[in-house]
Formats: structure tokens, C-alpha cells, sequence
């Protein structure tokens, strides 16, 4: 049975050995999670600019004359067009270019426990089964969104039940979504609040990170919470056999 503690100073150990590395690897990771979140923006906006040019040529009061309408209404389209046209660029790039180099982050990070990996394994991905990962992340992400449709806990409980795929892809890449889905499911099973509660414990370092313009998380919080997650996997699928962890190269 794992303990926090052990986790944190599993993890600390491993990115301070590869220091550079792991804090290059971290804020790339850090990077691809939050432009993950992108393409909901521009789409948001494309829906809030086409509501309020809507309002303004359904109000009499404001109305323009007919010849202005028609310009305006055409430029308004050209505007909208390219924002659903970035949006979909956004979605592509998400779903072809993100979400392997996600899986590769995580090799790079599994690798790293048992001893200083290379900076390239970030785009192992590229090389091993390229479709079928990001087939298998794209439809991971898919079912937690659809989960947090319906109420927001159950999107972060399915969240945690598949948050293993990606270090599950870093070492079978061949796996099968179902297959994925289900190793994770029982890996996760009864370790889900224990988990939780080892992201929390973060949180100091997280609020000391913000009151230092994120250099803190940089430099260090983000490798060493991204190397604590990675040693939480190796713990929840090998146990104390630590030497069978370390994936073919």
C-alpha cells in the first residue's frame, strides 16, 4: 500500500536527479494542459460575438440604414467565419498534436524514476502508434466531458478513474480504448479519494507558486507534483517491483 509520503519523496528524488530535464518536460506538460482548454474559448466567443450582433440588428433603436446593414452583416459574417474556422484549427491541434506529446510527457516522467530519460521521449508518441493514442486520449477526454455534462462531480470522478491512460499508452501504445478504460477503471478502483487527497496536498506549493508569478511553480512545484503523479502509477501497477516499470525503449 502506497503512502503519500513515499509518493512525494519518490517523486522529489527523481526530477532533482534530472533537474533541467524534468522542469523542461513539466512546464511542457503544464503548457499542453492549459492550450487544451483553448479551443472552448474561441468557440464561446464566437457564440457571444453572433448573440450580440444578433441584439444589435434585431433593435430598431439602434438600427443602422439598409446598405449598412448589408456591409456590416458581411463583415460580421467574415468575422464569425474566422473565428469557427480558428476554433476547428484549434481542435485539430489539440487532438493530433497535444495529446501525444501528453503521452510522452508521461513516459518521459515514468522513465525518469528509475533513471535520468531524454528530453526526445516527449515525442515517443509521434513514432509508436500514433493513431491509436490519439484516438484512445481523444475518446478518454470525450467521455469526461460527456460525464461533466451531466453534474460536475461525476466528470471529476471519471477524471480520476482514467487518469492512468496516459502512462498506460506511454507503455503499451497498442492498447485499445476499451482496454485502456478498464486497466485504468481497476487500478484506480479504492485509490480514487486517496489520490484526491494527494493532489490537495499540493496546495500549499500551488498558492505559493501564485504569489511568485508561477517562478515557483516553474522551477519547481509543477516537476515535482508531475513526478510524484507519475510515481503514484508506477506504485498503483507494479507495487513494490519497481524494476519491472521502466517500459521498453
Amino acid at each position: 500500500m502506497w503512502t503519500r509520503a513515499e509518493l512525494k519523496h519518490r517523486g522529489k528524488a527523481a526530477f532533482k536527479r534530472n533537474y533541467w530535464k524534468t522542469v523542461l518536460v513539466a512546464a511542457i506538460l503544464s503548457l499542453l494542459t492549459y492550450s487544451s482548454s483553448l479551443p472552448r474559448g474561441s468557440s464561446d466567443a464566437s457564440s457571444k460575438g453572433l448573440s450580440e450582433t444578433t441584439h444589435m440588428l434585431a433593435d430598431p433603436a439602434s438600427a443602422l440604414s439598409t446598405n449598412s446593414q448589408l456591409v456590416a452583416g458581411f463583415f460580421v459574417g467574415i468575422g464569425l467565419t474566422a473565428l469557427v474556422v480558428i476554433a476547428v484549427l484549434g481542435i485539430l491541434i489539440g487532438v493530433l498534436l497535444v495529446l501525444p506529446l501528453q503521452v510522452g510527457c508521461q513516459r518521459f516522467l515514468f522513465l525518469n524514476l528509475r533513471e535520468p530519460a531524454n528530453v526526445r521521449e516527449v515525442l515517443w508518441a509521434f513514432d509508436s502508434s500514433y493513431l491509436n493514442i490519439v484516438k484512445v486520449m481523444f475518446l478518454r477526454d470525450l467521455k469526461i466531458f460527456a460525464w461533466a455534462l451531466l453534474l460536475v462531480i461525476p466528470g471529476v470522478v471519471k477524471a480520476y478513474e482514467y487518469r492512468l491512460i496516459p502512462f498506460l499508452l506511454a507503455e503499451n501504445p497498442a492498447l485499445s480504448s476499451a482496454e485502456a478504460c478498464e486497466q485504468s477503471r481497476t487500478l484506480m478502483d479504492g485509490n480514487k479519494w486517496n489520490a484526491f487527497v494527494l493532489d490537495l496536498s499540493f496546495i500549499g506549493w500551488n498558492i505559493l507558486s501564485h504569489l511568485t508569478l508561477g517562478l515557483v511553480g516553474l522551477f519547481y512545484v509543477s516537476p515535482y507534483e508531475n513526478s510524484t503523479n507519475a510515481a503514484l502509477y508506477e506504485a498503483l501497477r507494479y507495487g513494490n517491483d519497481q524494476t519491472s516499470a521502466l517500459p521498453e525503449k
